[in-house]
């Protein structure tokens, strides 16, 4: 939490907080809240309501609520204005960037003031937060590590130092999976922590979000499914879980918790009469869900939450990035189920006031899947230009600087449709039986989309790695295809999609056993998908007998696909079972 807040460079999505622009003494005051753990840290103060506050702000620190954390800590000063760590919590509580640099560092500034005559352990605290908000994360890193270990170390039962410095260490992972800077050792403190506070919803919290991106995210399974019963009103510790449920595979779980998320930030909106941009974890929550149903072939509900999303968004008059996210929720719907046309017809209208970077993306949208539908008619020569497009959308991007109003990181969409033009020449390439050059493209693309940012804008294109398996399959490297699908199922174990592509290139193989065991998972993921989906009838067909025909899923970009000495793929093909 305490890296994520104090971050040197502006988030890449610029999720709006309630009353971010209003100075901390003129924040409304905030209601007591519970299902928000109970984290406690004894302050000098002699006023009860004071700790309570404090109490409360360090709860919502721990689960990522900034803004509440925030009012909860400034309510701490009202009641108690000498109370020198509620200024230490506004500080930490103020918001990510540079933009709110000056205000972390006054607050910080009265915080040191009034610390003299507390106690050494907050002394330790607000000293070493002191130079993170001086010299920044970059600069103040070591000399705030040191002084965070010297307080655990002369404090060793204070669990909200570990855990705090925990948090600030936790960098994730990089794409070839190594772990980032200072994510093992945040690790270390944080299994040490789950073992000394078990019952601790912001260890639980940290622990997700640590385990989220790495390869074993089954080892915080256990707390994301706590997290829904020691924090259930805190959206952004629900949403964490869902992501976490849903990338082990535990669909239902997920689907509860994400829903949790909405409900609780409906709650709490309704509760401050605030609009829905300010809801801490609905959004993201909703996009997840809509995700979630199309990995289970349940394509219609998968529309559903893509369309109540934007139905939520379009009631927030101006929240332009707010619609195109939607937009793309419901667009990444119909591809995934290979419907071009309906993901080019979806309504990307955005008001006067969009930037640079939000009529950026909104472009790339639209030019990528009118390229998709282009190569489903055969109209290569379009299909290339518009590939062209996509490229000049790309350059200019690069070039832009950062907008200081919190708007849409440009460089960021740059990345986004430059992958999105990467997959669509690739996917035209291999069309045109330029394999070798479609196989390069596709690893090109690849590459750039594990360099996406998490934090980023959604990629709306579609897997640039299933797109190489199925290249794959179709040239003569079905070992190699099979490879890549395992690495995707172990990666989503929940989606059909995926299981179906490890089913085909068993196929392709020729093995039989190998294939029915993965058709049979893919049916039992598929258990409520649409009836409809053409999938799960070539799925029963093959499992009926190995006498029967199935048909493999052909994109359109490998229809005519070519290779010396090799005959050409017919788009009516079968291949025996």
């Amino acid at each position: 939490m305490l890296a994520r807040l104090l971050r040197a460079d502006e988030p890449s999505v610029h999720a709006r907080a309630p009353w971010e622009d209003v100075a901390d003494e003129a924040l409304p005051p905030p209601r007591v809240r519970d299902g928000l753990g109970a984290a406690h840290l004894e302050v000098s103060t002699s006023r009860p309501q004071a700790q309570a506050w404090f109490d409360q702000g360090l709860r919502c620190l721990h689960l990522g609520w900034g803004s509440e954390a925030r009012r909860a800590f400034a309510a701490a000063t009202r009641e108690d204005p000498a109370l020198a760590m509620a200024w230490w919590g506004l500080a930490l509580s103020r918001g990510p960037g540079a933009r709110f640099a000056a205000a972390r560092a006054e607050a910080m500034g009265h915080a040191l003031a009034l610390s003299e005559g507390t106690s050494d352990r907050e002394q330790r605290y607000i000293v070493a937060a002191s130079l993170l908000a001086e010299k920044g994360p970059a600069n103040g890193r070591h000399a705030f590590v040191r002084d965070m270990e010297c307080l655990i170390d002369r404090y060793p039962e204070d669990g909200d130092a570990r855990l705090l410095l925990a948090g600030f260490l936790v960098d994730g992972y990089e794409p070839d999976g190594r772990p980032g800077q200072g994510q093992p050792y945040a690790q270390a403190l944080l299994r040490e922590l789950l073992r000394s506070h078990p019952d601790h919803a912001g260890v639980h919290h940290a622990w997700v979000q640590a385990m989220l991106t790495s390869g074993r995210p089954e080892a915080a399974l256990e707390s994301a499914q706590r997290l829904l019963s020691l924090a259930p009103r805190a959206s952004p510790a629900l949403l964490a879980a869902g992501r976490l449920l849903q990338r082990v595979g535990r669909v239902h779980e997920a689907q509860h918790a994400l829903e949790s998320a909405v409900a609780a930030d409906d709650a709490y909106l309704a509760e401050e009469g605030l609009t829905v941009t300010d809801a801490p974890g609905a959004e993201a929550a909703m996009r997840l869900l809509s995700q979630g149903c199309a990995e289970a072939g349940q394509y219609g509900e998968a529309q559903a939450w893509a369309r109540r999303l934007r139905q939520r968004m379009e009631g927030a008059s101006g929240d332009n990035q707010g619609l195109l996210f939607a937009a793309s929720t419901l667009v990444a719907a119909h591809l995934r189920f290979g419907f071009w046309r309906a993901a080019a017809d979806v309504p990307l209208e955005l008001s006067t006031t969009a930037s640079s970077a939000e009529l950026a993306y909104r472009d790339g949208l639209r030019l990528y899947t009118r390229g998709l539908c282009l190569l489903e008619a055969g109209r290569l020569g379009e299909v290339e230009r518009t590939c062209n497009a996509l490229d000049a959308l790309h350059a200019p991007l690069v070039e832009t600087r950062r907008s200081e109003d919190g708007a849409l990181c440009p460089r960021d969409v740059a990345r986004v449709v430059e992958v999105a033009s990467q997959e669509l020449r690739g996917a035209l390439e291999a069309r045109r039986g330029e394999v070798g050059r479609a196989e390069a493209t596709l690893t090109r693309a690849l590459r750039l989309e594990r360099r996406l940012r998490t934090a980023g804008p959604p990629s709306f294109s579609r897997p640039a790695r299933e797109a190489l398996v199925r290249l794959r399959l179709r040239t003569g490297r079905e070992d190699k295809a099979l490879e890549l699908a395992r690495a995707l199922v172990a990666e989503r174990p929940a989606s059909g999609h995926f299981r179906l592509l490890a089913a085909e290139s068993q196929v392709a193989l020729g093995a039989w056993s190998g294939a029915v065991e993965d058709f049979s998972a893919f049916l039992e993921r598929w258990c409520c998908a649409d009836a409809h989906l053409p999938e799960l009838r070539r799925a029963r067909a093959f499992i009926a007998g190995r006498g029967r025909l199935l048909r493999l899923v052909r994109p359109p970009e490998i229809l005519a696909l070519r290779e010396p000495d090799v005959a050409p793929v017919s788009a009516q093909g079968t291949m025996s079972c």
